[in-house]
Formats: C-alpha cells, sequence, structure tokens
C-alpha cells in the first residue's frame, strides 16, 4: 500500500516514514503542501491514502487538499493537526478525517487501516478471472465501507456490469477457491443489503448473478451457515489487517 506523507517537520517526516514502512507500507514524503500536489499528480493514481498536516508552508493542508481534489482521482486524505478548531475547515476541503497531533502508533493504524477500506471487484477478461480491491470511487462509498467495517461486511462490485452486493469481508477468498482454486463454473454467497437479502449464484464464465430472496425466517440460518464457512478463510485477511510492530 502506498501513503503520501505531507509534512514539513523534518523529525514528524522521519518517524512516520519509519513506522509506515515497519507496518510495511510505501511511502512518499513532501515537505509542504504545494509538493504533495506535485507528487500525487506525478503518481497518479498509486496512492492508497494521504496523510496530510494541516500548517505547512509554501501551500498548507487545506490548500494543497482543495488542489487535489481538483485535479486527481478520488483518494483519502487524512488531516493532521495539533489545531482541533480545523476541524470543519479540513472537511470542507475535501478530507475524509481529521486526527490529532500527537497520535499513538495503535491509534494511527487503526485510522489507516478504515480510510483505507476499499470495495472488492470481481473481473473476467480473456477468460481469466480476477479478484481484487479497488480504490472507492468517492468520499461518500468510502463512508459507506465504513461502516460496513464495523459489521465486518464489505461491498462486492462485478466489473462491467454496474452490480453491487453486501457481503461478507473474507467472501472473496471462498469465491477465488470455488472458482480459481477448484475451478468451478459457480460460487455461492450471501448478498446482506438490508432492502433485498438474497443467496446469490456466481457464474464464472460471464460473472451472471442469480439471487434468491430470503424469507425472513430464513435468512439469520443462512447468515450464520455462512459465517461459519467464512471463518476457515479469515487467515487470507488483507494486507493491512495486522498490528503494528512498534
Amino acid at each position: 500500500m502506498n501513503i503520501l506523507i505531507a509534512e514539513d517537520q523534518r523529525i514528524i517526516q522521519k518517524i512516520h516514514q519509519l513506522m509506515l514502512e515497519n507496518w510495511g507500507f510505501n511511502v512518499d514524503i513532501a515537505s509542504n503542501g504545494a509538493k504533495a500536489v506535485e507528487i500525487s499528480n506525478k503518481k497518479r493514481g498509486v496512492f492508497d491514502l494521504c496523510i496530510m498536516d494541516v500548517s505547512m508552508p509554501v501551500m498548507n493542508g487545506i490548500e494543497a487538499t482543495r488542489a487535489i481534489r481538483k485535479s486527481q482521482p478520488y483518494f483519502p486524505i487524512m488531516g493532521y493537526t495539533s489545531a482541533p478548531d480545523y476541524r470543519d475547515q479540513c472537511l470542507q476541503a475535501g478530507m475524509d478525517e481529521v486526527t490529532l497531533k500527537p497520535c499513538q502508533s495503535n491509534h494511527l493504524f487503526e485510522i489507516i487501516k478504515e480510510l483505507t477500506s476499499k470495495p472488492l471487484a470481481i473481473n473476467v477478461s480473456n477468460g481469466a478471472l480476477s479478484i481484487s480491491k479497488v480504490m472507492p470511487m468517492n468520499q461518500e462509498e468510502l463512508q459507506e465501507l465504513r461502516e460496513l467495517k464495523k459489521q465486518g461486511l464489505t461491498k462486492l462490485k462485478l466489473v462491467g456490469l454496474g452490480h453491487s452486493f453486501v457481503v461478507h469481508k473474507n467472501i472473496q477468498n471462498k469465491i477465488s477457491h470455488d472458482l480459481i482454486g477448484q475451478s468451478k463454473e459457480l460460487s455461492e454467497f450471501i448478498d446482506r443489503s438490508p432492502s433485498e437479502p438474497g443467496r446469490c449464484h456466481l457464474y464464472k464464465a460471464n460473472l451472471h448473478v442469480t439471487k434468491d430472496l430470503f424469507l425472513p425466517t430464513e435468512l439469520d440460518e443462512a447468515i450464520q451457515k455462512e459465517d461459519e464457512i467464512a471463518a476457515r478463510y479469515d487467515s487470507a485477511t488483507d494486507e493491512n489487517s495486522g498490528t503494528p510492530n512498534v
């Protein structure tokens, strides 16, 4: 995962760089807001998150966030400041969250995990199926993912078909096991969308999905059974689900 740190104080730059690299992240450093805009433009689409100091020379973090939001595809930005009064301005400029300095390492790690929540995407190209995590489309989708994550859920998209489902956080591992590992033509999962929960049948050949809606009396039992199945894949977690070594 790639993180851009926009920070003018060298000691904080170094601390965060060492800490994030120790957690397994790739880090770029910008010494002011203008540099953050320049680097994000140069590495367009690369960053999973920016940790943006608010008070910086040349261009402050609020101005830099506005510039990035006007010129870049969406990626999350976390404001970092010792002044709580800046929170509303930061959020209005387009930041997704604001964290106060100083921040304990464990708390920072949890915020990074939450802000880098991503939907799953299933794609078939030249007969080969792939499952990957993709950047949220916008702040609204990130907020949706953050809420789902608290429930142990995530969002699953079918590339090119416009369909999305609310699913168990580990369901990609079951689908991958069925369709890739076992070379099956069909995998099942539960769409837990509150409006229309149902058992989905995903066909490998064309990503076609059929869904059988549940009766109210059937849903809880079906979810419990899928939770038990999904728990078997708990070891195959996302790249930033561990604990920091600091």
